[in-house]
C-alpha cells in the first residue's frame, strides 16, 4: 500500500513539473555574488546620471528589480555570476543593497553576447559610443570574425556597425569632454 502511495505521488509530481519544462530559474541572489561582464556595454558615467538615479529610486521603491537580470555561472567560481544583461539593474541593487532577482542560465561567450546584444540594443538608454565599445569588446575577444559577420548575426547595417565603431575609437580626452 505504501508502494502504490509513493508512486501515485511521484506521478502527480512529476504532471505538477512538466507545466514548468522549458523554464529557466529565478533566484534572488546577493549583488556581491554577481560581477559585470567583461564584455559590459555601460560607460562607469552612466551610472552617475540623473536618470540613473532616478531608476535607481524607482528599483529601491519596488524593493528589488522587479525586471529578472540575466547571468550565468562563472566558470572559476560556483558561487559567483556573471551578468549576461541588466547591469544597470544589478548596480541598482548593489549600491541599495538589495537582493538582485536573477535568471539563471548557462551560455556560451557568443551566445552570451547575443543575448546581451539583443537585450540592450531595444533599449534607449545605450548611447552610439556605449554601443560601439560593445561591438569592439566581442570583435577583440574574436566572438566575430568581422564588422560584416557581427553586423548579420545581429541584424543590424554594416554602415550602423561602422558608424559606432568608429565613435568606440574616439580618444578618452574626447569622449571625456561629453557627458
Amino acid at each position: 500500500g505504501q508502494m502504490l502511495a509513493a508512486e501515485g505521488e511521484v506521478a502527480r509530481l512529476r504532471d505538477a513539473l512538466q507545466q514548468f519544462d522549458g523554464s529557466l530559474p529565478t533566484k534572488k541572489l546577493d549583488p556581491q555574488q554577481v560581477v559585470p561582464s567583461r564584455w559590459s556595454n555601460r560607460h562607469e558615467a552612466s551610472f552617475s546620471t540623473a536618470d540613473f538615479i532616478r531608476f535607481k529610486a524607482d528599483v529601491e521603491h519596488a524593493g528589488g528589480n522587479v525586471q529578472p537580470i540575466l547571468v550565468r555561472p562563472v566558470e572559476s567560481d560556483s558561487s559567483r555570476y556573471e551578468i549576461v544583461f541588466g547591469h544597470r539593474r544589478h548596480r541598482a541593487c548593489f549600491e541599495l543593497g538589495l537582493p538582485v532577482l536573477a535568471v539563471l542560465s548557462d551560455l556560451h561567450d557568443s551566445e552570451m553576447w547575443l543575448q546581451m546584444e539583443r537585450e540592450n540594443r531595444a533599449r534607449a538608454d545605450l548611447s552610439p559610443y556605449e554601443q560601439g565599445m560593445h561591438y569592439q569588446h566581442a570583435l577583440d575577444a574574436g566572438l566575430f570574425p568581422s564588422n560584416r559577420k557581427l553586423a548579420e548575426a545581429i541584424g543590424v547595417d554594416l554602415g550602423q556597425v561602422g558608424k559606432v565603431l568608429a565613435l568606440a575609437r574616439l580618444h578618452d580626452d574626447i569622449v571625456a569632454a561629453f557627458k
